[in-house]
């Protein structure tokens, strides 16, 4: 493993693939594909590329013969597939990329490290083929795990005392059936294996479409063939809570199925599969009485009674689990269970940032006011007072800092847009439903106007302080931040349609606290240089302090604009070396530049939600 690297649980299935992003805190995110929490491992073939998911699907209606339903199913051979002959190796490929390009996205950075979930009963060549296809998609070393090593990791850890025997149903979309020793300390060891591919969810497919439709799937023509097994497995995923469904059957009459259908097709699957758990206990040299456990887990057992169909043939109840599709890969992935059912919250309480933050909210906005606070107290007044002027009356003071310090404010406001955000949606809960992206989306556009409002304020403050007119203040505190603003424009309006690339609007929005102190710092040391009223002991060190502001004012640029710690280090003396003597020269000028890099950060941060494309959930 690489510390300080999020890695990715997978579990590509002859039907779907399941995918567990685990970020550097331990917090684990499930990837979703096409809105779903699972990719369709679906691929269909044509002159414009190798398509996959929902795509391929759309795809297989109007062009059958580039379709392939279950790439992992026809084997290690090659496949006639468009009039092609191809590997299926290149179709699970495919789907790999797609999976690590959600992975990317979502975690903002390559994924270091991949567990991948692969049946027990699977031989030395055919994981040397399973490594070497993950090579292809860019996925690198694999670790693989057994799938019921992983499910047993999940639903019952070793624990200290004698060895436990578990009995590990999993009922995909084929059947493998485990007996596996766990031991506290030693881990998890498979004893025997059974399995079968027809007794899973692609017979109970089967299944269904014999009795919904009254006749087998291999029977009709191409196009209706795919549309009728896509609603079958509606039907049947939607059945496991609802007691009935209606089926869109091709060329026919819409026909209503119910629970009792859905039994009756899958009776025969879960009885095959009590059949093999005895075979496995059997060789496995023990007896049902001799498991401390039996569980049953994979996508098909959430239809209902499965555990009692087994029952039936094993002589004993498995117990059940939660989030039965996702049981291996949450387990290869270490974690107890995913965040969507165990942590459930409104849907606008997401964009709240959490506590730790709040108080790196207040950094920029305390350093805002004490460099504004130093800007107005530290100004020299010539020829008269600002209430009694003479004649050319003029002030000298460190405009940059003023710069600065309305920069830092409109930055304090734009961190809390999730926040700011996520309270303007408490407020008309009760009203009509928001649209997608739209609390995060308001909540920049209100913080960039709080934040030009500050520097406003800072402006009129200042020209009142001063005896001047508003205008020359304005110039200083608004203008330089137009392009921040403009930037912040942008993002609010692609935040309505797309999500971050890692998936949280807080750390998304987290401006480099580094960047600001030494910003600020930098600005300040300079400013006081050169206005500062310096004490006697620091006469004929001013020029230092000035310099020593530059550098971190160079320090603060390399932070702002790169977030690599080698490139940090590099670009760091170089642009402290410049920003050492403009800052003899002007700080204004100092001053601009570092709003420029801060608009340059949130221009990437555009490029760079664009770029995710992952929209945002619908409402």
């Amino acid at each position: 493993m690489h510390p300080g690297r999020p890695w990715l649980a997978l579990d590509y299935g002859s039907a779907y693939t399941k995918a567990v992003l685990v970020m550097p805190d331990g917090t684990a995110t499930p990837l979703s594909f096409d809105g779903q929490p699972v990719l369709s491992n679906a691929a269909h073939v044509s002159a414009t590329g190798t398509w996959v998911g929902a795509t391929a699907w759309q795809q297989a209606d109007t062009d059958p013969d580039g379709f392939v339903v279950s790439p992992l199913a026809a084997g290690d051979g090659p496949v006639v597939v468009a009039g092609a002959v191809m590997e299926p190796a290149e179709l699970i490929v495919a789907a790999l990329r797609r999976v690590a390009s959600e992975a990317t996205a979502v975690a903002g950075d390559r994924v270091a490290d991949v567990r991948t979930v692969v049946p027990a009963g699977w031989g030395p060549r055919r994981r040397t083929w399973w490594r070497r296809a993950c090579g292809k998609a860019g996925l690198g070393q694999v670790r693989l795990v057994e799938a019921p090593v992983a499910a047993a990791q999940r639903l019952a850890p070793p624990e200290a005392g004698a060895p436990a025997h578990w009995l590990m149903i999993d009922v995909g979309a084929g059947c493998e059936v485990s007996v596996v020793r766990a031991v506290a300390g030693a881990g998890v060891e498979v004893l025997s294996t059974m399995a079968d591919a027809q007794a899973g969810g692609d017979r109970i497919d089967a299944g269904l479409a014999d009795l919904v439709l009254g006749t087998g799937l291999e029977e009709l023509p191409g196009g209706q063939r795919w549309t009728a097994l896509a609603s079958v497995r509606a039907a049947k995923h939607a059945l496991a809570e609802q007691p009935a469904v209606t089926v869109l059957v091709p060329g026919q009459p819409s026909a209503v199925v119910s629970t009792a259908v859905l039994r009756q097709a899958a009776q025969p699957v879960f009885a095959r599969a009590g059949e093999l758990a005895a075979e496995a206990v059997a060789n496995a040299d023990l007896s049902v009485t001799d498991l401390d456990a039996v569980w049953a887990f994979g996508a098909a057992t959430a239809v209902p009674g499965s555990a009692d169909m087994i029952a039936d043939k094993l002589g004993t109840t498995p117990q059940a689990s939660e989030q039965p599709g996702l049981v291996a890969v949450s387990g290869a992935a270490g974690t107890a269970a995913l965040p969507p059912e165990v942590t459930p919250r409104p849907a606008w309480m997401a964009d709240l940032p959490p506590l730790r933050r709040v108080a790196g909210l207040l950094l920029p906005g305390l350093l805002s006011l004490a460099l504004f606070a130093h800007f107005v107290f530290a100004a020299d007044f010539y020829n008269g007072t600002p209430q009694r002027q003479a004649r050319f009356y003029y002030v000298l003071a460190s405009w940059g800092e003023a710069t600065v310090a309305a920069l830092l404010a409109l930055l304090m406001c734009l961190q809390a847009a999730g926040l700011i955000g996520a309270a303007l949606h408490g407020q008309t809960a009760g009203g009509p439903a928001p649209q997608r992206g739209g609390p995060i989306s308001s909540g920049i556009g209100v913080a960039a106007a709080a934040g030009l409002a500050i520097a406003g304020l800072y402006g009129v403050s200042a020209a009142v302080y001063f005896g001047k007119p508003v205008s020359d203040p304005l110039r200083w505190t608004l203008t330089p931040l137009v392009p921040v603003v403009v930037c912040a424009a942008v993002l609010a309006g692609l935040a309505w349609r797309y999500r971050p690339p890692g998936g949280d609007w807080d750390g998304f929005l987290a401006f480099p606290p580094s960047s600001t102190v030494a910003g600020a710092a930098g600005i300040a040391a300079a400013a006081a240089a050169g206005r500062g009223h310096l004490p006697v002991w620091f006469n004929g060190w001013a020029w230092a302090l000035g310099y020593a502001g530059g550098v971190l004012v160079g320090v603060a640029l390399a932070c702002t604009l790169t977030r690599h710690l080698a490139l940090r280090i590099v670009a760091a003396p170089l642009l402290g070396f410049f920003c050492a003597l403009i800052a003899q020269s002007g700080l204004g000028i100092l001053a601009v530049i570092y709003a420029l890099a801060v608009a340059a950060w949130w221009a990437y941060h555009d490029w760079a939600l664009f770029r995710s494309g992952r929209p945002a959930p619908a409402p």
